[in-house]
């Protein structure tokens, strides 16, 4: 294990809290095995070890590391090895309080990913990588790029005949450390990270938490499935939650319909919405699938089809192959494929999405946070409206305090997360200096009947003009209508027809007739969901509407940038936001908990940096600066 102590290891992570390494090369895995191993091994371990692994081509399943020292980790790797769609994919291992580890593997060329990757590193181990050819204008490519990332203090490790490798490290601020001893020429070498300059971290980048551990400490304001996520995420990474919401229980406005289904897209394009909602996917159906197992809730991971009728064969065997997409994430079904699957007469034929699913979205919001407890200390306030947030100074420590209508403390931390659909708006607007966050307020409503002759539920959930579910509690749930800004709580027999329409062209109902005599048995629910603009949510600190003056004699501020804006936010604490997702709530939670998490805390990004800007609030304000830019001649 040569290349643990070039980099120090394990004494570097020692009673540290967090220690984040970065591998440019996972061959079979066995250094993030043998690192792992170590870990475990180490009684003064950091308390979470998060290992960034990236590579064009990862192994399958069956080729991953099999050396005797690291077996037992290698088949709990093995056990839970992703689908190796191109991006980011999380896998997390030996949680507990006060442990845990994480992998980041990164499907893709280091070239790619190295740029677009959101973290600070306090490691990098880069034997068997092979950098690009030097560029003619000197630039050692991705090597001259790790500087972004490096953490004070970093250490890298390579071998000595790697083309380039020295120039590049010098690039990025890197000096070599002289050797203990002399050694062959294909021994790994050592640097350290020493740079001229470190400039400050952006407004919308990873900032490093100087909150005391003890006063890390968030108040989530909403506990529907994004607050419950957003508690669940931080408290695995150690902070105390206080969640506040209006009802007596979590998930009580739209995460309170029985049931609802959650699956990839898929485009031509395959752009930042494609892989946006396939990378949100993917980390719901890891989450989800032992909380499924264990009986946690009632749903099933076990695909989800959604039907095309301007698709052909042809054309979705030559989508998939340009998309890279494996055939174990996405298939194309013929109609006659998509009947037998589904078990009812579907119209044409789809995509079989095999990491979607339903499941019943109170039941998961339950799950996790009684996971989060898990972790950290999880205080849930109900009955309680925040009406206003007010910043305040005690000892020197920023704090925020949540107020009711009375004006009442309801409770304070140095931390703010909203995560309430329907009151985000009004409490971003009394917020001063906080650019508005545009969100529409989307009415559902969806439908059900029992399961009995002449009633065919599918077999798996069943999208296309419509959804309908598998059998739940013997009823078939369909629907579901959306209607913007509309206020009507009541349940309306005319959305009732609409839903059973929809679920007679999917082939549930024997008649489309049904919709003109509503059946006596049936019955439906209202919720009420936020949507943006563009039908991405809002994750990440608030923007600022403006960037400050600039200083006499300098120029004034970028703001073309979502990482370039202005947030309420600073070192000791600041406002977030979680919200916006649709009807896509159980698709969301998950990944957008996590990437919260990073934005608190500074702990690597789950996803690449494009999709991460896709998502940042401060999209807005960019877009906005960039209509008001007068256009050139």
């Amino acid at each position: 294990m040569a290349f643990l102590a070039g980099a120090a290891l394990p004494a570097r992570w020692a009673h540290r809290s967090d220690f984040v390494i970065l591998e440019a090369s996972f061959g079979r895995g066995q250094r993030f095995l043998s690192t792992w191993a170590a870990w475990l091994a180490d009684p003064t371990r950091c308390q979470r070890l998060v290992y960034i692994a990236l590579d064009a081509q990862p192994p399958l399943k069956a080729a991953l590391s099999d050396a005797p020292d690291t077996q037992s980790l290698a088949k709990r790797l093995a056990q839970n090895w992703p689908v190796l769609t191109p991006g980011m994919h999380t896998l997390v291992f030996d949680e507990g309080p006060a442990r845990q580890v994480t992998l980041l593997l990164g499907v893709g060329e280091i070239a790619d990913l190295v740029p677009q990757l959101v973290a600070r590193v306090d490691a990098f181990l880069l034997e068997g990588a092979a950098p690009a050819p030097l560029a003619p204008n000197g630039d050692e490519g991705w090597l001259s790029r790790l500087a972004r990332l490096a953490a004070p203090r970093c250490t890298a490790v390579a071998r000595s005949n790697a083309v380039n490798v020295l120039e590049g490290l010098r690039q990025s601020g890197f000096k070599a450390e002289p050797p203990h001893e002399p050694s062959p020429q294909t021994d790994p070498l050592n640097f350290l990270f020493k740079p001229h300059h470190t400039p400050p971290p952006l407004p919308g980048g990873l900032w490093p938490t100087h909150i005391e551990p003890a006063q890390r400490h968030a108040l989530v304001i909403g506990a529907g499935l994004a607050g419950c996520a957003a508690a669940w995420a931080l408290a695995r990474q150690g902070w105390r939650i206080t969640l506040i919401d209006t009802h007596a229980a979590p998930a009580k406005g739209a995460s309170g319909n029985p049931a609802g289904l959650f699956h990839s897209i898929v485009h031509g394009e395959d752009g930042l919405h494609a892989r946006a909602h396939r990378a949100a996917a993917l980390r719901t159906a890891t989450v989800v699938a032992p909380m499924l197992a264990e009986g946690q809730f009632a749903g099933a991971c076990q695909g989800l089809l959604r039907l095309d009728n301007l698709t052909v064969a042809a054309e979705a065997r030559a989508l998939l192959h340009r998309l890279g997409l494996p055939p174990e994430h996405l298939e194309w079904l013929e109609q006659a494929q998509a009947r037998a699957k589904a078990n009812i007469p579907v119209p044409s034929g789809g995509w079989l999405f095999h990491q979607g699913g339903w499941l019943d979205p109170a039941g998961y919001a339950q799950a996790l946070l009684a996971d989060a407890k898990n972790h950290a200390e999880v205080v849930f306030l109900p009955g309680q409206g925040v009406h206003q947030l007010h910043r305040t100074t005690q000892a020197g420590q920023a704090t925020w305090q949540a107020k009711d209508a009375q004006n009442q403390v309801i409770a304070q931390a140095p931390v703010v997360i909203m995560a309430g659909a329907g009151g985000t708006s009004a409490l971003i607007q009394a917020l001063p200096g906080v650019a508005p966050l545009p969100l529409s307020s989307l009415r559902g409503q969806i439908s059900s009947l029992p399961v009995h002759e002449g009633i065919s539920a599918p077999h798996l959930p069943v999208a296309g003009a419509g959804y309908a579910l598998p059998a739940h509690e013997g009823r078939l749930l369909f629907g579901a209508t959306s209607d913007v800004d509309d206020l009507d709580p009541h349940v309306r027999e005319a959305d009732h027809a609409h839903n059973l329409d929809q679920a007679f062209q999917l082939g549930c109902l024997p008649q489309a007739s049904m919709a003109n005599a509503l059946p006596s048995d049936l019955q439906g629910r209202v919720g009420w969901r936020a949507s943006t603009p563009d039908r991405l949510p809002y994750v990440g600190a608030l923007p600022l509407a403006d960037a400050p003056p600039p200083v006499v004699g300098q120029r004034a501020p970028r703001m073309d940038q979502p990482r370039l804006i202005p947030r309420l936010r600073d070192e000791h604490g600041g406002v977030y936001v979680i919200t916006g997702f649709g009807s896509r709530g159980i698709t969301w939670a998950a990944l957008a908990g996590e990437l919260l998490a990073s934005w608190v805390t500074g702990s690597p990004c789950p996803i690449e940096a494009p999709l991460r800007d896709a998502l940042d609030p401060a999209r807005i304000v960019t877009r906005a600066k960039a209509k008001a830019q007068p256009t050139s001649g």
